[in-house]
């Protein structure tokens, strides 16, 4: 049987470590994830609605607040004028470095999260 109360505990974990992070960076979980895949290469809006699971308007609002903070620029594509492309600026290079940094503790119950890692940091 499944042990639903288990699978609470998770989602309460994510909702206190989000807040965490929202405290300490400024930055929502949907903010923290666009910029962190950007920084590893998925540009194309496309690309990260679907890496994100997000729906294209949840990630044009992402996107826009984002964008406000001079976080990420979006710009025209290289390769196809009809498309965008989303990058990270100068101020949100430094803030993926910073929250990357940051300490910022996952609690235990989320360790198995970091499979591969050295620390449990975010």
């Amino acid at each position: 049987m499944i042990d639903l109360c288990a699978i609470r505990r998770l989602q309460t974990l994510l909702r206190v470590f989000e807040e965490e992070l929202k405290q300490k960076t400024g930055l929502s979980f949907n903010d923290a994830l666009l910029l962190c895949a950007v920084n590893k290469g998925v540009t194309e809006p496309g690309a990260l609605a679907r890496e994100l699971e997000l729906s294209p308007s949840r990630l044009t609002r992402v996107l826009d607040s984002l964008e406000a903070r001079d976080l990420i620029a979006r710009s025209l594509s290289d390769t196809d004028r009809r498309s965008l492309t989303v990058s990270l600026t100068k101020s949100g290079r430094a803030t993926v470095e910073e929250y990357s940094c940051s300490e910022i503790t996952l609690p235990d119950e989320l360790n198995f999260t970091q499979v591969g890692r050295k620390e449990n940091i975010v």
